[in-house]
């Protein structure tokens, strides 16, 4: 009987349990930028290729705009897929592609939502699609 109760305390503690977070898939690896408005990216497969690295418990982000280093915090909603990115910073070193990152930092700001498929992500504003990252 005893059994009978931890088992059923335990089923309902995991019935409880909050789902988790659709970024939960998104730490521990480097979204690299692919596509910006409609337009691929060229990659050059070294360090100053744009990409975000997600701090997800702690919702903030890292990475490379393409010339200096940015960082920032971000929210998002599992149930409406919407996705925001605030307080963007950076290094302030100036690069021959700084029109390139301006475009990028700005596009970010902008985005509200979100899809993904597999190891893409493809950020959103509206239904307009704004950003296309890949995992690596």
């Amino acid at each position: 009987m005893k059994y009978f109760f931890m088992l059923l305390i335990l089923a309902a503690c995991v019935n409880c349990s909050p789902k988790l977070s659709p970024d939960s898939t998104w730490g521990g690896q480097r979204w690299i930028l692919t596509e910006m408005k409609g337009v691929p990216v060229q990659l050059s497969e070294g360090r100053r290729d744009a990409y975000i690295t997600f701090e997800v418990a702690d919702k903030k982000f890292i990475g490379n705009g393409g010339c200096n280093q940015i960082n920032g915090m971000y929210s998002v909603d599992r149930k409406s897929h919407h996705l925001r990115f605030n307080g963007i910073g950076g290094t302030k070193m100036s690069c021959e592609d700084i029109a390139f990152e301006n475009t990028f930092l700005t596009t970010l700001v902008s985005v509200d939502g979100y899809e993904q498929t597999g190891s893409e992500l493809v950020l959103k504003r509206k239904k307009e699609v704004l950003l296309k990252l890949s995992a690596k």
